[in-house]
């Protein structure tokens, strides 16, 4: 039995949280909370499932105390990237392996050598095991581009690119303080207004990819850019008035010498908004070269909300990851360095042989 620190309880945290409290293979041992209303009230009461007798706190002093093999840590790392990763160094060097969500944990070298060598070193002091991952970023870029390369003789560009509509995901201060929707298209406030920090974004992305090829990345260039909203929107974040952002694209484009690399995000707040940027909803992985290959991978179905569904993904991708890191030896590891895995589902035939009859 794996017991399992849930650290953070957003959408994408309560989505793990709940599947965590029904799985027979893992014990939940711990919540980290943030709200203080949130704060003593029994796990399963905050994902609808019934009492456990964990309660939720937010202590952090308390929680990293925590005996547990594995932490789920799915804090706001987009713009508190600093005290996340002092709190992922804390658990690691406690002895506890973690799995953490958000772009800045997916190659944390490459956003600055500081950052993995804190990294390492928790993992030694604790003989624990860090990987990050995700979903875009963390597993479109990272984990189907390396394998679509199998079917290549040559490449010159690799574009892989996500698209969605924002309007239903309830989060304002991603929305509005870290991606600047809302804004006026000259404001420098929200993060992302900062070409370099947009960049950072992806970077990690990037370089997993570029790892797994074994490419050498010559140079990265970040990019930005805006559509206003000629009408006001009410969406689940907030409003967004008539004359701001209402959708952007930004990513960064990697030199590889021969190949050439990149990686975009791209959203809007109402579907007709920058009608001459792409439009179908999902994530879209193409090589050019011999032979040329487009891949195009829709999460959710009709009538669900893509953005929920992509939750749902990420929080599964964390949650599948478990045995491959409680698993391997003390380290930092990417999704071209770990063990490969798939799901754990509870109900998984051991031996397919065995029925036939």
């Amino acid at each position: 039995m794996t017991r399992v620190i849930q650290w953070a309880t957003g959408v994408t945290g309560m989505m793990s949280l709940r599947h965590v409290l029904g799985r027979p293979d893992l014990t939940l041992v711990g919540v980290r909370v943030y709200d203080p209303a949130k704060a003593g009230v029994d796990a399963g009461a905050l994902c609808g499932v019934g009492e456990t007798g964990v309660r939720a706190t937010d202590d952090r002093d308390a929680v990293i105390a925590t005996d547990a093999d594995v932490v789920l840590y799915m804090g706001k790392v987009e713009t508190d990237t600093p005290g996340c990763f002092a709190d992922v160094c804390d658990l690691l060097a406690s002895g506890k392996n973690v799995i953490a969500t958000g772009s800045r944990f997916i190659h944390p070298r490459s956003l600055h050598e500081s950052l993995a060598e804190n990294l390492e070193s928790a993992c030694k002091a604790g003989q624990s095991s860090f990987l990050g991952l995700g979903l875009y970023p963390g597993f479109v870029a990272e984990s189907i581009a390396p394998v679509l390369s199998r079917l290549t003789q040559r490449t010159s560009r690799i574009n892989v690119r996500e698209v969605l509509n924002y309007s239903t995901y309830a989060s304002h201060d991603l929305i509005f303080n870290a991606m600047g929707f809302g804004h006026a298209p000259q404001d420098t406030t929200p993060l992302l207004a900062n070409p370099d920090y947009a960049a950072g974004a992806w970077i990690g992305s990037a370089t997993v990819l570029a790892q797994a090829l074994g490419l050498e990345i010559q140079s990265v260039q970040g990019f930005r850019e805006v559509a206003t909203t000629p009408r006001a929107l009410t969406v689940a974040a907030g409003d967004i008035p008539a004359g701001t952002v209402g959708a952007m694209r930004f990513g960064v484009v990697v030199d590889c010498g021969e190949t050439t690399m990149s990686v975009e995000h791209l959203t809007r707040m109402a579907d007709d908004l920058a009608p001459d940027w792409p439009t179908e909803i999902g994530y879209e992985v193409t090589f050019e070269g011999e032979p040329n290959l487009r891949i195009h991978l829709e999460i959710g179905s009709a009538g669900e909300d893509h953005a929920e569904q992509g939750c749902l993904a990420t929080a599964m991708h964390a949650i599948n990851a478990i045995p491959a890191v409680v698993a391997a030896e003390p380290g930092l590891y990417d999704l071209s360095t770990i063990a490969p895995f798939v799901a754990h589902w509870t109900n998984r035939v051991g031996n397919v042989g065995s029925h036939i009859r």
